[in-house]
């Protein structure tokens, strides 16, 4: 299951995670452009949506670590992205009814999810390692932002758990 480590940072509600090895072997899977991903400029991030692979994943969450955290979430969705390289979200709130995230990486990647302050100067990021990520509650005080950058020349593969 899943394991809870170190805070990040003391001002950021962010803490590693370890994930199981759940065997996806995530560069080989199918992919389409995530809807709404243009930005108006060349598409980077790409999505795959198969419910068995989406439902191993949330299965693999803790679940009651997740409540205690975020008890009055509705609904946890859940994303496998490939990040070609040049993808970037510059540091972001997430939508208003997301309420934590928890990104895992699938396979060993370069760049991992960096975390800044409202005046967006760099406090620290997530690993970058297979089966490790970062659950980050949002909308907390001080309000933290999030980015990544795929600064590599491989795709970048991770899950994300949107808590809403």
């Amino acid at each position: 299951a899943m394991i809870v480590k170190n805070k990040l940072h003391a001002d950021v509600l962010a803490w590693e995670v370890e994930m199981p090895d759940l065997n996806i072997d995530a560069e080989n899977l199918d992919y389409e452009l995530q809807d709404g991903s243009l930005f108006g400029s060349l598409p980077t991030r790409f999505e795959n949506k198969d419910s068995i692979l989406l439902k191993k994943i949330k299965n693999s969450l803790n679940i009651n670590y997740i409540k205690e955290k975020v008890p009055n979430y509705k609904e946890i969705d859940i994303k496998i992205f490939k990040d070609i390289p040049g993808f970037k979200l510059f540091p972001h709130l997430d939508a208003p009814h997301h309420k934590a995230f928890l990104m895992f990486n699938l396979t060993n990647n370069i760049d991992s999810t960096t975390f800044h302050n409202t005046q967006k100067e760099f406090l620290c990021k997530g690993p970058n390692k297979k089966n490790m990520g970062v659950f980050h509650l949002l909308r907390t005080k001080p309000e933290i932002l999030h980015a990544i950058e795929n600064t590599s020349n491989k795709n970048r593969y991770t899950a994300i758990a949107f808590i809403k």
